[in-house]
């Protein structure tokens, strides 16, 4: 079977959750399957739109062009043409069998029409709300939770986050009733992707809520790379080692988590920062912020980026992993791999967290965004170290990557054979 995975964007280029997720599944399913990806670079010193063929530790890749520089409207952030026919001609040229759609982000919802055109099944995994919020998370710039997508509110929001040169100049071509594709075109999208799949209950039920068909759209949770993690060993230390793993962005939380660690007088703990902040950070340099507010406080360290391949030897220096997210998450991949190196969780009780952490059982929840009862938790871990033993008695069985391969390879037989999907198992 050919197979096209299509993603925002992917290995070396970015490694954050989906990319890595893609790359993943991709390798995995390379071993039976010829597997290409098709996704977006940002080069100014390349000319715009251009396909570069190149390959990435055994696959094969086609890499567009993409830097933004002929944007003149919001619009063009979900649909370009330019990108449609050079992404048409990709498809002349490798002939899939089935497209698996990882993210759309800085392509265009045209990429779909194309695949139509040639007859081919889509599987489409959705990572996070961008079919409906252009921000993708549901998430306002003043950092509140957005229960309307699809309004006016959408093009401040995207001009807070894009922070392009002279972008608030643009609005004016940019019209109301052309509200970033939403309603006619989102129904459109929905009927002519095969399947959909999430990754957690949460997100499906939000997706079926916003107007997805329930029949088109399949809970499916993602595996991760376990080999990874098979030599690892948890070293010991004289503190509890709190940790934070991700992009430090401020829809991840960390200023939540800062504050609630500086509000604690003990000694015998320590909270280590792994990641780093993505060129475009909006307005506000959020990064230079956290690391102010955290600079009186010894305990806290950043610890700078890092590559996933090295995410085991992270964990074994870790105790307790923090995730502070304020955006209703769909299933950070990052959990996963907290349980399988045998690392308790403290998360924000939002999106589909809660279906990964249990209160409790393999770790402990908090009200998101509330910095008192973070506070409370950790709390609770250090004056309590013989909780962690108990919690990772009960951390979850983690599903390997290769097992979901065989899952989606079983789904994309059955769209070639009958245009049905089947549910995963989990």
């Amino acid at each position: 079977m050919k197979i096209l995975q299509v993603i925002h964007c992917f290995p070396p280029e970015s490694m954050t959750g989906s990319e890595i997720y893609a790359y993943n599944l991709s390798k995995s399913l390379s071993k039976t399957h010829k597997v290409t990806v098709f996704y977006r670079i940002n080069n100014t010193k390349k000319e715009e739109y251009k396909i570069i063929r190149d390959s990435y530790n055994g696959l094969d890749v086609y890499k567009i062009n993409n830097t933004l520089r002929r944007y003149n409207s919001l619009e063009k952030i979900y649909k370009n043409r330019a990108i449609e026919e050079k992404f048409s001609q990709v498809l002349d040229e490798i002939r899939p069998d089935i497209v698996h759609i990882h993210h759309l982000l800085f392509l265009s919802t045209g990429i779909i029409d194309e695949i139509k055109k040639h007859n081919i099944p889509i599987v489409f995994t959705l990572h996070d709300y961008w079919l409906v919020c252009p921000r993708g998370q549901l998430l306002k710039s003043n950092l509140r939770l957005c229960k309307e997508p699809g309004r006016f509110s959408c093009i401040y929001c995207m001009a807070r986050a894009l922070n392009l040169k002279n972008l608030l100049s643009r609005l004016v071509n940019f019209s109301i009733r052309k509200n970033i594709l939403f309603k006619s075109r989102i129904r459109e999208i929905y009927g002519k992707v095969d399947l959909f799949i999430s990754p957690s209950l949460f997100l499906r039920n939000k997706f079926i809520k916003l107007g997805m068909p329930s029949r088109k759209i399949i809970y499916c949770n993602n595996g991760i790379g376990l080999g990874l993690f098979e030599d690892i060993q948890k070293t010991r230390a004289d503190k509890i080692r709190f940790g934070f793993i991700g992009t430090l962005i401020s829809s991840k939380g960390i200023h939540v988590l800062i504050k609630a660690f500086k509000g604690i007088k003990q000694n015998n703990m320590v909270l280590k920062i792994y990641g780093t902040s993505p060129k475009n950070n909006g307005i506000f340099n959020y990064f230079n912020r956290v690391k102010n507010m955290a600079r009186s406080n010894r305990h806290i360290r950043f610890m700078g980026t890092f590559n996933n391949k090295d995410i085991a030897g992270i964990f074994s220096n870790i105790d307790v992993l923090v995730v502070p997210s304020i955006w209703p998450e769909n299933s950070p991949m990052v959990i996963q791999e907290a349980f399988e190196s045998q690392t308790p969780v403290i998360a924000s009780n939002i999106g589909g967290i809660p279906e990964l952490v249990r209160d409790d059982v393999n770790g402990l929840l908090f009200k998101s965004g509330d910095v008192s009862d973070l506070r409370q938790k950790l709390k609770y871990v250090t004056d309590n170290p013989e909780l962690l033993q108990k919690w990772r008695k009960n951390i979850p069985k983690v599903k390997d990557i290769e097992d979901n391969a065989r899952e989606l390879e079983k789904i994309y037989y059955s769209l070639l054979k009958s245009g049905q999907g089947i549910i995963c198992q989990h």
